[in-house]
């Protein structure tokens, strides 16, 4: 049987997307490089993902910059020409139109983006929950299970001390029936020990419904988040439209006040993207490491055989073995008790043998189940390739899309101001410098 470190993933493939994000830079505070390993407890892992994010914000930082600068000098510096036609003035108000057709394309970006992100963790929240529920009822029919072996194993020791006393056995008989009635008792009180020991290894396994519902509220806060952002900025481009409909210096330099927020907002938004972006990348490119390195050693195996599943070995299948062993040979001997004590008018003994061999069967079959379905890994292992499948292309892709519209819109928000400022200058020129 092949051991659990040679076991490898079964149904999951590492994405092109996951692999180049993965690539991206990782360099701590003293621009030493860092390993692009998912290693969440390790903080010069977070100062390797903050670099990325930093070069993000870079670029916004010097685009607004660029700007402010561009404002500056066109409010020292320039002056309206009375000589233009009035073909030019009509320029502005179409780049203006232009610019925000380019926003509009952002703004569809991020939406997407945004959706897609909610979908991603929505299937990775469903799929932790499912493989909880999974494990919690795996658990439930062993507890069950249990349960109804200490009754059965109560029953045996009732049995055995009423033999002992009984007037209708011999003694050589009465010695042979207590041996064969307390032999079937080990072997119950065994079985109940296995099926015990199956469920504390189960029990070991972290609750995952709390992390898949954690997950589902950050995610409702995100998206609520995301789309107040961008609502925002479609109120700046209605303001902008109205701008150059009703020709407003006021709204004009409203608007170039709420497009700078805008920008600081998206550019920030856009660099907390980049961040999540590299930190799925690198996780989804080698799940199986941050499992191993965080995994509690109580649960490695189980955990390691549920999320590789094949050619992995079955941590449960001793314990198994060895409670169905105990069954079937318990069973043998109540069957053999019920035969040789039929006849000596004990009725009521040879009822509650023959009711113990019933159940026992039930729970043999029961036991058959549960190995090969729900502690079996190809549940879990689907709910597992559900959660990496949300997780590394819903919400990676998502991620991405959120970026790239974060990018968009935090440039073509800056083309929107210099429009909005060269269409202020333009009407200032028309009135003859009256605001």
């Amino acid at each position: 049987m092949a051991s659990n470190a040679t076991c490898g993933m079964v149904g999951y493939t590492v994405s092109s997307l996951a692999k180049e994000l993965n690539r991206f830079p990782h360099y701590d505070r003293n621009l030493h490089g860092v390993p692009n390993e998912f290693d969440p407890e390790n903080t010069t892992y977070w100062q390797g993902v903050g670099f990325s994010a930093a070069l993000f914000l870079l670029i916004g930082l010097l685009l607004m910059l660029f700007v402010l600068l561009y404002l500056c000098a066109r409010a020292c510096c320039c002056t309206g020409e009375d000589d233009e036609s009035e073909s030019k003035r009509g320029c502005n108000p179409i780049f203006m139109f232009v610019v925000m057709l380019l926003c509009g394309g952002g703004l569809v970006l991020g939406y997407y983006g945004n959706e897609f992100t909610r979908t991603g963790i929505t299937g990775s929240a469903d799929a932790l929950i499912s493989m909880n529920t999974t494990v919690n009822s795996a658990n439930e029919r062993l507890m069950s299970i249990s349960g109804n072996l200490g009754s059965s194993a109560t029953t045996l020791q009732q049995l055995s001390n009423e033999f002992r006393t009984s007037p209708q056995l011999l003694p050589p008989e009465r010695d042979a029936v207590v041996r064969e009635t307390d032999s079937a008792r080990t072997q119950v009180v065994s079985a109940q020990s296995e099926a015990d020991s199956i469920s504390s290894s189960l029990t070991d396994i972290p609750a995952l419904a709390e992390y898949g519902d954690l997950a589902k509220k950050y995610d409702d806060w995100r998206w609520k988040s995301t789309i107040g952002a961008l609502c925002f900025v479609v109120l700046i481009l209605l303001i902008a439209l109205l701008c150059a409909i009703c020709r407003s210096v006021c709204f004009l330099q409203f608007n170039v006040f709420l497009s700078l927020i805008a920008i600081l907002v998206v550019w920030l938004a856009g660099g907390v993207f980049v961040a999540v972006g590299v930190i799925f990348g690198d996780f989804c490119v080698n799940p199986d490491q941050f499992i191993d390195r965080y995994a509690p050693n109580s649960s490695l195996p189980q955990i390691i055989y549920f999320t590789r599943c094949g050619n992995c070995s079955n941590p449960f299948e001793g314990d198994y073995l060895n409670a169905r062993n105990n069954l079937v040979m318990s069973r043998d001997d109540i069957g053999n008790l019920s035969d040789f004590i039929e006849g000596r008018n004990l009725t009521s003994q040879v009822m509650r043998l023959d009711q113990l061999n019933v159940t026992l069967g039930a729970i043999t079959r029961t036991l058959d189940t549960l190995y090969s379905t729900e502690i079996n890994c190809t549940n879990l292992n689907g709910d597992y390739n559900d959660l990496l499948t949300a997780a590394c292309s819903k919400t990676l892709d998502g991620a991405v899309f959120t970026m790239s519209g974060c990018f968009v819109l935090g440039v073509t928000l800056i083309l929107l101001i210099i429009a909005m400022q060269l269409f202020w200058t333009r009407i200032r020129d028309e009135e003859s410098g009256e605001w």
